[in-house]
Formats: structure tokens, sequence, C-alpha cells
């Protein structure tokens, strides 16, 4: 297969006018500018932009659902009381059936936003062993790859406790470059030390974590007033800060928790228009940047628009600085652009993030027709003040398979997906 007429962004500081990439059994084989005759299939998509797809780090699937719903009355005190009111309720009344629908309307909408690799964090109390699996197999027939984690936690038993990690054990036994497991925990402050040791016996140094850290100030509180310690800490005592582990917002942590990132070779998430919308703060990943720790970007299941993101990753450090050069579009090489792809490269066991010989073919082909000049030096800035602006992705390839053609999901029927979403979710609506 070949793709002809496009302009390329290589994220490895090249941007091709004018040119063409051809594949092979799912890898890129050839990147040029110019045309050139093929005598396999070709695809023409005359005066678009090819760019690696995006990956999203941090997402809840099984939030899907909250769209819409109405918690009534609605006045949380604090972070906790948040989770309890809303998120400890959805996830509680969540079926298999919800979660494969919410996987699919997940997967359909990352895809349309340019993002074919979901790191996932799921919590299902009532719809634990299996939930993984349903939720990859939906992820997986739209054509997205999937690293998923169950949310182990106290606060529904020590029976769903012992089922959350049998969850993440069963799951991460399998492994394919479209599917990975790695072990998920909820948070410090719903853990006893219990918990984290059985965890620490079952991981046994083997899987990397998925957990959130110090998203709100309870946490580290809690932490700290039954155990003498930060939440970093803990979990670096309990043995389970393994190499390529997911740290989650650490808005409330120290320089010298983060160097326990650092010194395991782990990696944090930043989660910024989900942190601004639940009012617990903004992670100051600038000073995490310079600190040297592996920064990653996700969305913690705020829709699935990641370019949305993005947006609020760049602007909000002007905001809480009052400085306008407190970040710039250039500081998404670390992250989106940067560490994500080394995330999900060492996840699925492919080359992802260039358009480059030897490069597993994931990319998407974009509608941005730009009033002027794009180049190497200044496509970042187009990506945040344009393509972000309205992203219109027309086409996306994972392993070199087209699984969005001229904006519709190739595998699956994205009307009959919706209209069955609708159904289930009145059933749910009254559970919840």
């Amino acid at each position: 297969m070949q793709i002809n007429g496009v302009s390329i962004f290589t994220n490895d500081g090249e941007f091709i006018e004018r040119g063409y990439v051809r594949v092979e059994n799912g890898e890129i084989v050839k990147v040029s500018a110019g045309d050139c005759k093929y005598d396999g299939e070709n695809l023409y998509f005359e005066g678009r932009l090819l760019m690696p797809s995006l990956v999203n780090a941090h997402t809840h699937i099984y939030s899907t659902f909250s769209r819409g719903l109405r918690v009534s009355p609605f006045n949380p005190s604090s972070f906790t009381k948040l989770l309890e009111d809303l998120w400890w309720r959805l996830d509680r009344a969540l079926t298999h059936e919800d979660l494969e629908l919410s996987a699919y309307v997940a997967a359909i909408e990352s895809l349309k936003g340019g993002v074919t690799s979901l790191f996932d964090h799921n919590s299902s109390p009532n719809a634990i062993e299996g939930s993984l699996d349903k939720i990859a197999s939906s992820v997986n027939t739209v054509g997205l790859r999937y690293c998923g984690a169950y949310e182990v936690s106290d606060r529904d038993g020590l029976e769903r406790r012992d089922r959350g990690i049998r969850e993440n054990l069963d799951f991460s036994r399998e492994n394919t470059a479209y599917k990975k497991g790695i072990f998920g925990f909820h948070a410090s402050f719903t853990l006893s030390k219990e918990t984290l040791s059985l965890a620490s016996k079952e991981i046994a140094g083997r899987l990397p974590i998925h957990v959130h850290v110090a998203e709100g100030p309870e946490d580290q509180e809690h932490t700290f007033s039954l155990y003498d310690q930060r939440i970093l800490e803990r979990f670096h005592r309990a043995g389970l800060m393994i190499q390529n582990s997911l740290y989650a917002h650490c808005i409330h942590t120290t320089s010298s928790e983060r160097a326990l990132i650092n010194d395991t070779k782990g990696y944090i998430v930043v989660n910024c228009q989900s942190n601004i919308n639940n009012g617990v703060g903004f992670p100051e990943w600038k000073k995490f940047n310079d600190e040297g720790t592996n920064l990653l970007m996700g969305n913690d299941g705020y829709g699935f628009n990641l370019c949305h993101d993005a947006r609020f990753m760049i602007l909000c450090p002007h905001y809480v600085h009052r400085d306008p050069t407190a970040s710039y579009s250039g500081d998404l090489t670390r992250s989106l652009f940067g560490s994500n792809y080394d995330l999900a490269t060492g996840a699925f066991g492919v080359n992802l993030g260039t358009i480059r010989e030897g490069s597993s073919a994931d990319f998407i082909v974009l509608n941005y027709h730009s009033p002027t000049e794009i180049t190497a030096e200044n496509f970042l800035d187009h990506f945040f003040f344009g393509i972000c602006d309205n992203i219109s992705v027309s086409d996306a390839f994972v392993s070199g398979e087209r699984i969005l053609a001229e904006g519709k999901p190739t595998r699956i029927d994205e009307d009959d997906i919706y209209k069955e979403a609708r159904r289930l979710y009145k059933a749910f609506e009254k559970r919840f």
C-alpha cells in the first residue's frame, strides 16, 4: 500500500511538503518527497496532512456513561466527596455490557481525535472478572491498541479487592501488539498496608503499576497521618515502583517523591483539563520537566479528544504564573510527541511515533488547510494553534490497516453502536 499526495510530519526533524509513504506488512518501508509509481494498492489524499497517530496515556473508558448524567443534589465539599457522590456511584452501576459499549464509543471518539493507542484504568466493582477483556475486545475490534489495568481498592470490601487483584493478573497473562495488561490501583487513601503487601507479592517486580497519586490533597494528608510516609515513599517501600509504571496526576507531590519516579524509570501522567474541572489544583509539569521526569499526557476520561488536553496543558501555566512565556507549543515535544510514544512503543513492542522506515504504520491523515507555511520548525505551532482548534481526522491507520476512512470507522457500524449505547444507558441510569 502507498499513501500519495500528502504533506508529512515525520516527528523526527523533517516536514515533507508533498510526498508519499509506502507500507508493507504493517510497517513503513519508504518515506520520500515527490511522487513515485507503485504497483500495489494506492491511496490518494491530495493536499492532506499525514502525521503519527496519538497516544492517550491515562483515560477512564468506564466514564463514558457519565455524559449527561444528572446528580441531584450535588454539592461536594471536597474531592473525596465528589468521588463518593459521582464516580463511585457510577462505577458500581456498570455491567459488562455497559463496559463493552462504553469502550466502543471511547474507541470511536478517540479515533476521530487522532488517538490509536489507549492506556485505560478501569473500575467496575459489580462487574470485575473479565472486565478488562471485555473493554479490550471492543477497543481492538474498532482497531485501536489497548493497555488496561483494573483499579484495586479497599473501598468496596476485601472480597472485591481480591477479585480486582486477580483481574489484573489474569488480564496481564496474554500480551500482544494490540493488547497489554499492567497492574492498577486507585489511590493511596483507599489502599491499606495489607493490600499493598498482597499486591507486591503477586507482582513480584514483574508488572508495572498504573495508579492515581496525590490528585487531591486528601490523598497525601490521609497517607501521612496513618503511615507517617508520603504516597510515593509508601509505594516505594512496598516494592511497587517498577520500571515503566504510570503515576497519574502527582499534583500534591514533593521533588523528593518525584525523584523516586525518576530513580525507578517511571512516568508521570498529567491530566490538566480533568484536574481543573475537579478543582484539585494544577500539576506543575514544567517543574517535573526540569527535574528530568518522563512526562506523559492523558485526559483522565474527560472526553476522548486529547487535543483539548494539549491546549490546557500549555495554556494553564500562563494563568498560574501570570506569564504568557511560561510554556509554549514546543513543550509538547517531551510529552505528547515524545514520552507518550516511548511508553506505547515499550508496551506494545512496535516502533511508534515517527513516520520513518522501520516504524509501525500507525498514522492519521488530516484535513488541515493552513493559510501560512508549515515547516519542521513551526509544525507544533500549527498543531497547537491550528490543528487542535478543530481537529479533522479523515483517515487513520494502525499497523497499515485503514480503520477510519473519510471520517467513518471501517470495522463497525457507528450508528448501531450509539443506538445500543443509548438503550443501555436507560437501565444504567436507573441503577445509578
